[in-house]
């Protein structure tokens, strides 16, 4: 075949579209694997959370609450043995404030310790952070994850430290940090909810709105400025 720019440019085409096809077909095949992985993911991290596993508990319940486009999951663990209780894990995502890369999602334990209520692990089941930064949330025994494991829930401030919260920031990576915050104070507010100790009824929900800053919604209005001069604001 003569060389020429038309042959190149229906060559090129034609690998364009070919490639196209292969990936499209890889991502079909693959797609409910991935799903069913996650979905492993998530059932187990229900267990370890509260310090148990599947051979050793159950769930007793599990029940969602919607806010806006949010879903938060409440799951009563239960003994295997005699259906006394163990915990709550709770799946939340961050809804006020936006990691660096998107919102963050996190399943948080709470055991009864006593009369406290203690956050007693807490893994994160998606995010979308910068390698090396705001994704070392990940890294067991991160800074993050010291700040409130083994902490009364009720006492957490749920912000970082800079801003007089209870959460030590990761390493320049204070927006994630934020949104990591605020997805276990929603996880929290999760518990508090399926306990009964939270007022949920409209009227309480219109106060809240009304205590809201000037012009703030359930969205990243809430949303801290930058602080000055950190030069890694992830």
């Amino acid at each position: 075949m003569k060389s020429s720019l038309k042959n190149m440019v229906v060559v090129l085409f034609a690998i364009t579209a070919i490639a196209a096809l292969l990936v499209a077909l890889v991502n079909d095949m693959t797609k409910d694997a991935i799903a069913a992985s996650q979905l492993a993911a998530k059932n187990a991290a229900k267990f370890s959370v509260v310090g148990t596993t599947p051979e050793e508990a159950t769930i007793a319940r599990d029940t969602t609450r919607t806010i806006g486009d949010f879903d938060i999951t409440v799951s009563i663990v239960v003994r295997a043995e005699d259906n006394s209780l163990i915990g709550y894990a709770v799946e939340a995502p961050s809804i006020t404030k936006n990691g660096y890369a998107d919102r963050i999602t996190l399943m948080v334990g709470f055991v009864k310790e006593g009369n406290d209520v203690i956050v007693s692990s807490v893994e994160v089941l998606s995010q979308k952070e910068t390698p090396g930064l705001g994704a070392n949330m990940m890294n067991e025994g991160n800074s993050l994850e010291r700040s409130v494991v083994g902490k009364v829930a009720a006492e957490l401030i749920f912000a970082v430290t800079k801003e007089g919260g209870s959460f030590d920031a990761l390493t320049g990576s204070t927006i994630s940090s934020r949104a990591y915050a605020n997805a276990v104070e929603t996880a929290y507010a999760g518990y508090l909810w399926a306990t009964g100790a939270l007022d949920t009824s409209e009227e309480a929900i219109e106060e809240a709105m009304e205590d809201a800053p000037t012009g703030a919604s359930m969205t990243n209005d809430w949303e801290p400025e930058a602080q000055e001069g950190d030069m890694s604001n992830e």
